[in-house]
């Protein structure tokens, strides 16, 4: 049973990487959902990937490399 639940979640957050990375592709080039093939799949999951790290914070730089802030 919790090998079911595991397939589960993980069956939905590759649909969730899926779609994220279908809808990171700019409009022109997606390819229809009947279209698509094992490479275009791997592909559309890979673009998935980066752009949900994408979304991570950005790191923290002063503006000096001294530590002083400009006024």
């Amino acid at each position: 049973m919790d090998l079911l639940i595991l397939f589960i979640i993980g069956v939905c957050f590759t649909t969730v990487v899926f779609f994220i990375g279908r809808f990171a592709c700019p409009r022109h080039d997606r390819v229809p959902l009947s279209e698509v093939d094992h490479v275009l799949l791997w592909t559309t999951l890979r673009r998935g990937w980066h752009a949900m790290g994408s979304f991570g914070p950005l790191p923290q730089h002063p503006e000096d490399p001294s530590g002083t802030t400009r006024a």
